[in-house]
């Protein structure tokens, strides 16, 4: 199996450390990961744009329509990279809204897209961590069964990467990410 992942923000919304988190979970599971970053200005609350190949590739850069996923930690970051979702892929965007534009959904609906809305903010906000927002799109992202980034496999990636005084809050924010993402799955079974 093979999966191209591009996460998407600005800087300080975690983008790096939840790339990070993707890679070592993807390696920790016995496939070859690597992955690129593109900073800019991220320093000032620019532009980050984290790419991951995960399999049998030979460079981390993912082409234009080559992403399976698309997790954008800010939803302007979402329309900005989503040239790079393939047809049939999969985007995860932090947002407050409950639906996107029309003009918009309707060019997923024509390219097979799924896409999820998250409010990943209001969920840090609630555990008084509002810089674990990336947690909680990882826990998501983590209930959709996608690729080999479980839930538990990310947890323990997380448990190495971040300092104690702050890993209980961020493994919270996680399973807030997680449980929403499979009451959404569960609502759309029914």
């Amino acid at each position: 199996m093979k999966w191209q992942i591009v996460c998407t923000g600005i800087g300080g919304r975690g983008v790096l450390l939840a790339s990070a988190l993707l890679i070592e979970t993807a390696e920790a599971a016995g496939y070859h990961a690597m992955g690129s970053d593109e900073l800019g200005m991220s320093q000032r609350g620019g532009s980050v744009i984290s790419m991951i190949t995960i399999g049998d590739f030979k460079s981390p850069v993912v082409g234009r329509e080559n992403a399976d996923i698309l997790l954008s930690f800010e939803e302007s970051e979402f329309y900005r990279n989503l040239i790079f979702l393939k047809r049939d892929g999969i985007a995860v965007v932090n947002t407050t809204r409950r639906a996107l534009p029309d003009t918009v959904q309707s060019l997923l609906d024509a390219r097979g897209t799924r896409c999820f809305l998250i409010d990943a903010d209001a969920m840090s906000w609630k555990r008084k961590m509002p810089q674990a927002s990336n947690m909680a799109m990882l826990g998501f992202f983590s209930g959709l069964n996608v690729g080999p980034c479980s839930f538990d496999a990310l947890t323990e990636a997380l448990r190495r990467k971040v300092p104690q005084k702050v890993l209980t809050t961020n493994l919270e924010v996680m399973g807030d990410g997680r449980k929403e993402a499979e009451a959404l799955l569960q609502g759309a079974t029914r």
